[in-house]
């Protein structure tokens, strides 16, 4: 069984700010180390369950978070820019896929480092009218391939909104959001425990856990806290709604990121 697992830095434990260039080389090779450090034991609960391969997902920022020298032997990392599309080597042939590291979407209150997506710009997304961020759409993007959503590692209020998405999901709190930029975090050596036995648990959740999908065809609507669409062309399957909201219409998830960040639609 094949599990395709995707990493944030936000929901780490022991992060509790952004990273927008100004950390020093220790801050973030410290980052890095924590991140690599849930990231492997995610990879050995998810062996531990029945796993036969687990690829790993880079996905944050500019895809070189993961310190690929202390990465679990057994996983594969997918990292990098100019990616040629959102979820790369993804297909029905995974058997569950996860997160670690995760944030909550935009203007989930006292979440830590909560957002949607690469802008802060982002006042929120929503799919045939249901509320979703960066989760939801893994989320969905698997659901298309019949894949079930299982396990998930980050911040408390990232627990809650996959949970309410996906009920039954598996979810390890890594940390308990106070603000913006601030939180509650647990130890890095009691978020590993946690998540390994927790990735674990999660294969036990295949065949139980329904992949989530929102129907076809899809209405995507997205609202900016600036007006960054005034005068802008609509694209394909877009439509402005007004300065700060657009629409784009889309056959199903993988036609909506393509349309969404531009990639091109698998041959």
């Amino acid at each position: 069984m094949k599990v395709y697992l995707v990493t944030d830095l936000e929901g780490v434990g022991g992060v509790w700010d952004w990273d927008h260039g100004q950390w020093s080389p220790e801050e973030r090779a410290r980052a890095r180390s924590l991140l690599t450090g849930e990231v492997n034991a995610a990879v050995e609960g998810f062996l531990l369950g029945g796993a036969s391969e687990v690829i790993v997902n880079d996905g944050h920022g500019v895809g070189y978070s993961i310190d690929i020298e202390d990465v679990h032997p057994r996983a594969r990392v997918i990292h990098g820019q100019d990616r040629p599309i959102w979820l790369p080597l993804f297909d029905g042939t995974f058997a569950a896929t996860g997160l670690v590291g995760a944030h909550a979407k935009a203007n989930t209150a006292g979440a830590n480092l909560c957002h949607t997506m690469s802008s802060l710009s982002i006042d929120g997304y929503w799919v045939n009218d249901v509320s979703i961020g960066e989760i939801g759409l893994q989320a969905i993007t698997a659901g298309h391939f019949g894949v079930p959503f299982v396990f998930l590692s980050g911040d408390e209020y990232a627990c809650r909104e996959v949970s309410e998405l996906i009920p039954g999901v598996r979810t390890v709190a890594t940390k308990l959001g106070l603000s913006t930029r601030s939180a509650c975090t647990l130890s890095p050596a009691a978020c590993r425990e946690g998540i390994r036995e927790g990735a674990a648990a999660s294969m036990e959740l295949i065949g139980t856990v329904e992949p989530l999908t929102l129907g076809s065809p899809l209405v995507f609507r997205e609202r900016r806290q600036r007006p960054d669409f005034d005068g802008r062309v609509p694209g394909e399957g877009e439509r402005i709604l007004s300065r700060w909201e657009r629409e784009i219409s889309a056959t199903d998830p993988i036609d909506l990121t393509c349309k969404l960040y531009g990639y091109r639609p698998p041959a």
